[in-house]
């Protein structure tokens, strides 16, 4: 697990990824990462990757099943918490609370306090 920024700002004119959806889409993980990044007990994860996604301790999964783990493991958390813990493993993180911001609208239709770059 690298210890890089969280991706995000705007990725085009016009365009802009929020928080964790601007990394990880191809990313793969061991359980090591995975336990680091949630901070949980690696034999937890190990089991929760037999148990949900019947794989061996020693295999890698991707952004997609990390969310399922995440689901599964750090129930107790809310929704923002497990999307950071998504994002500090790396993996792409939808955000399905976002409704927009600023730098997301079609040029000509975002609010006149950003200044044109």
């Amino acid at each position: 697990m690298s210890q890089q920024p969280i991706a995000a700002g705007r990725t085009a004119p016009g365009e802009y990824a929020p928080a964790g959806e601007a990394q990880g889409e191809l990313a793969h993980f061991t359980a090591d990462e995975v336990a680091a990044a949630f901070g949980a007990d690696i034999k937890r994860v190990e089991r929760a990757m037999a148990g949900e996604l019947h794989l061996a301790a020693d295999g890698r999964i991707d952004s997609q099943q990390a969310q399922q783990l995440a689901e599964a493991l750090l129930t107790d958390l809310p929704l923002a918490e497990r999307e950071a813990a998504l994002m500090r493993l790396g993996a792409f993180t939808p955000r399905p609370d976002h409704a927009g911001g600023f730098g997301e609208k079609a040029p000509g239709e975002e609010s006149d306090r950003i200044a044109d770059e």
